[in-house]
């Protein structure tokens, strides 16, 4: 399947049972008010639909409850071009679309209102479904996010390069492990917020990036990019798979003189780096902060990979793991040391 907007929303309406609506109101079904500035009179003129190019709008009108294009072709083309229908050749409608995408990704970026309004509006849509059609978006949700990984990971750099919808390979990586990550907290809101990523990264396409550096996987403002290592696939088979890795680390011998080597604490209600204030030992239970004065706790179940780990309480460090990686660490520094004194 081919990360496109249509293909996305179309896993809804197929477990509905029902076709997907027609370009715009499929479009404004999921964004609404974003892309199809709609006339809000109902069954009067059938009067074909426009591109406004100053305000990088579709205007359209209602006719008997559905948009009507009225067999506009630059409108068509521009609908299609985003919903991942229609071809690149048709230059002006292609910069047009293109537009429209920067247009929304600047959305993301000045309206913080408006990802709490698209999570709503995603809830709503999947609040539609049945029980047994919500779990069945949820599996085909998680099966999709590998068929993407794996048909990225089998195409050429010339193919990613050339096709009518070229994504950057970071973008589309943060955009599918985004959902990955959502859809692996089991839970209706991470449902809404995967399905957003994955409509989101398949209408914007490279405009997605923005949205990334702003955004964390639940869509909650943050100052920096979470930074990741390694192929997605590595990506996806450690979020959910973490019990076939095993932790490393590449400290020195005098991180090992700590109880907890190559960890960084920071105060849970001010965030002041601990590590840094006068004094500090992570053989203590727990730290006071010398900035507000609470009381930090150390253990295992305080230590986290990431920033978004920490904030959802989700993937806390593996005490076993982390005592192996130390051990494995001191073996490799006392045989560095060992082939050093023979060869002196």
């Amino acid at each position: 399947m081919k990360f496109r907007f249509g293909n996305i929303a179309a896993v809804f309406y197929e477990i509905r049972g029902e076709k997907p609506p027609k370009q715009l109101d499929l479009i404004d079904t999921w964004f609404p008010g974003l892309i199809i500035a709609a006339d809000p009179s109902d069954g009067g003129t059938k009067k074909p639909a426009e591109y406004a190019d100053r305000e990088y709008m579709i205007r359209a009108v209602r006719y008997h409850g559905s948009l009507y294009a009225g067999g506009s072709p630059r409108v068509t083309q521009i609908a299609g071009r985003l919903i991942g229908t229609a071809g690149a050749n048709q230059e002006k409608e292609r910069k047009s679309a293109e537009l429209v995408q920067k247009h929304v990704a600047e959305c993301f970026v000045k309206d913080m209102t408006l990802t709490p309004r698209l999570k709503e509006n995603v809830l709503r849509q999947i609040e539609s479904l049945s029980g047994d059609q919500e779990l069945k978006l949820f599996e085909r949700l998680l099966e999709l996010v590998w068929e993407l990984a794996d048909e990225r990971e089998a195409a050429g750099d010339y193919e990613k390069k050339t096709e009518a919808f070229a994504m950057d390979d970071e973008t589309f990586d943060g955009t599918i492990y985004n959902a990955a990550y959502q859809l692996n907290l089991a839970k209706r809101s991470g449902l809404c917020n995967a399905y957003l990523w994955l409509l989101t990264g398949s209408l914007l396409r490279n405009e997605t990036g923005r949205v990334l550096r702003l955004y964390d996987s639940s869509f909650i403002a943050i100052r920096r990019q979470l930074s990741e290592t390694g192929s997605l696939t590595d990506k996806l088979n450690y979020l959910f798979h973490p019990e076939e890795y095993y932790e490393t680390f590449a400290g020195d011998e005098e991180d090992l003189k700590n109880r907890f080597p190559d960890v960084e604490w920071y105060c849970d209600a001010c965030g002041a780096h601990l590590n840094e204030q006068e004094g500090f030992d992570d053989h203590s239970p727990e730290w006071k902060c010398q900035n507000c004065g609470f009381a930090n706790k150390l253990a295992y179940s305080e230590i986290y990979d990431n920033d978004e780990d920490r904030q959802n309480k989700t993937r806390p460090a593996d005490p076993h793991k982390f005592e192996d990686a130390t051990e494995r660490r001191r073996q490799e520094l006392n045989q560095g040391l060992q082939e050093d004194c023979g060869r002196m």
